[in-house]
């Protein structure tokens, strides 16, 4: 995703709270060929968000959302 810091740390606490959101949000925003993999990603974490696993990949992927921001 290319953005500024202060809109990947909205997306970085969209995918704390509500896992998944921060991924979906980003997918539209960054644009390009990877929107289906990134809508893809967001539903994954949604659905495994009840055994902790989705929760926890939707934090580290909003981290990294976070971190490559400009």
């Amino acid at each position: 995703v290319s953005c500024d810091k202060g809109i990947a740390l909205v997306l970085f606490i969209l995918n704390i709270i509500f896992p998944g959101l921060g991924t979906l949000v980003s997918a539209f925003l960054g644009g390009g060929d990877c929107v289906s993999d990134q809508v893809l990603v967001a539903f994954l974490q949604w659905l495994t968000a009840g055994c902790v696993v989705g929760w926890i990949w939707s934090i580290w992927w909003g981290y990294l959302i976070y971190q490559k921001a400009k």
